[in-house]
């Protein structure tokens, strides 16, 4: 919708402005234009071809390919009533993307965790997690690289690179604490229970869980029927009534 020479007007006014610009761009003239354009970051960036991934690399636009909503549909779908080709058709979105990722990231352009959280396919609260278990079992990441992803590069999008994102001297002091391994296996840290304390900026942070209320009133986020919830997900694969991830 936007031509190559709009983009970078928008981009050369918005950085006179000391305002980062964000594209999301699903397609390869859309991420090609991008980054050539001068934007900070990139949501998704799923369908690239060669022409795009060099523009990419060659300005290490950081990525937020974003993928825990079409993984969450593709195996969890069938729990909330979606039908098969539904389904394989969110999955074909990140299998068809996943070289062209893993290449941007090998090539050095930062990939940072996103999750969609708001939807009721990813219901806040739920699958932040979820994006570093994609990681590792669709691009091939180790689970500290995924891990990396979700924190040290994640202070790219935050724009609070060198204050945050890992455990170093002159670092705000954020940090969790699990009852295990996650450089063994991120998806723990999406089990209730696993995190046992959080500081912030030094502090810590009471994590006792949440009083219960009343659905809020009036305009509220569309919704495409059940909000899946990690328990409800979980609880039907296992049960035999849905897929779980393989």
């Amino acid at each position: 919708m936007w031509t190559l020479e709009e983009l970078e007007l928008l981009c050369r006014v918005a950085h006179d402005l000391g305002t980062p610009v964000v594209g999301h761009c699903r397609g390869a003239r859309a991420i090609r234009d991008a980054a050539n354009a001068g934007m900070d970051l990139i949501y998704h960036a799923t369908g690239m071809d060669d022409e795009a991934l060099a523009a990419v690399v060659d300005r290490k636009v950081p990525i937020a390919p974003t993928l825990t909503f079409q993984a969450n549909m593709a195996d969890f779908g069938d729990v909330v009533g979606a039908d098969r080709g539904l389904r394989d058709h969110f999955r074909s979105e990140i299998t068809d993307s996943v070289a062209g990722l893993k290449r941007a990231y090998d090539a050095g352009v930062p990939l940072l965790c996103g999750s969609e959280s708001g939807f009721s396919m990813v219901p806040y609260g739920h699958w932040h997690y979820r994006e570093m278990e994609v990681f590792t079992r669709y691009l091939g990441l180790t689970q500290l690289q995924a891990i990396q992803c979700a924190t040290q590069a994640g202070a790219i999008g935050l724009r609070m690179e060198g204050r945050t994102g890992v455990i170093a001297p002159g670092y705000l002091a954020d940090i969790i604490c699990v009852n295990g391994d996650p450089a063994q296996d991120v998806t723990i840290l999406g089990e209730p229970g696993r995190i046992k304390h959080v500081m912030i900026g030094g502090r810590m942070m009471d994590i006792s869980p949440v009083a219960p209320r009343k659905p809020i009133s009036g305009w509220r986020h569309a919704s495409m029927g059940r909000q899946l919830t990690r328990d409800l997900a979980y609880s039907k694969a296992a049960a035999g009534e849905g897929s779980a991830p393989g």
